[in-house]
């Protein structure tokens, strides 16, 4: 019994760990969830059945209607906050997709609808990935070198104990910006309205 216990101890230790790890790459931002990691915005929508309705069967089309727009209504603003523009947003009723739902007794609904950076950017994936010591999650960073400046379409955000040997070492300064070193300052065009792939070894709110 004693190995068996040290084992479950262990295990849900692990777990833990597993958990915490996994919520330091996740925000909330206007209601909806972001994950920064994944490249994902959820939200969750719900909404009462109409109790005019003849029955569940019949109210529940309706619910559903009115939880997605809900759900949409949070997502739109989470872009908005993050600094997209309106085009954009309006993609999310187009693109979002239900991650899960349920469905109440009473025709009731609750739903949560899920849209990737990827779905609402148009960029293209960086040649290479960036690697700074420490950063907040920034939707579309902006990336500099040689006096030059440019803003990426999107980027996620991964462990530095996850880093590929390939990646770009950068600075942040006091602007937010990431700085290219100057052996790398003639790749910064490439980041321009690119998907960017940033290992943080330490990230920020």
């Amino acid at each position: 019994m004693g190995i068996v216990r040290l084992l479950l101890v262990v295990l849900l230790a692990a777990g833990a760990a597993q958990a915490r790890e996994s919520s330091n790459w996740k925000r909330t931002v206007a209601g909806a969830e972001v994950d920064w990691s994944a490249g994902t915005i959820t939200a969750e929508g719900g909404a009462a059945a109409d109790m005019r309705m003849p029955g569940a069967n019949a109210a529940r089309p309706g619910a559903e209607r009115r939880a997605r727009a809900a759900a949409v209504g949070k997502l739109q603003a989470a872009l908005h906050e993050l600094g997209l523009d309106k085009g954009s947003e309006k993609l999310v009723a187009e693109r979002a997709t239900v991650a899960r739902s349920e469905y109440q007794s009473n025709g009731g609904v609750v739903l949560w609808l899920a849209v990737k950076f990827s779905e609402v950017t148009a960029g293209t994936a960086a040649a290479k990935p960036l690697r700074v010591s420490a950063a907040p999650f920034r939707f579309a960073p902006t990336i500099a070198a040689a006096g030059k400046s440019v803003r990426a379409a999107s980027a996620t955000y991964h462990p530095a104990a996850d880093c590929p040997a390939d990646a770009i070492a950068v600075k942040r300064n006091d602007k937010g910006q990431l700085i290219l070193p100057s052996s790398e300052a003639e790749r910064i065009d490439s980041f321009a309205g690119a998907a960017v792939v940033i290992y943080v070894e330490k990230p920020e709110p």
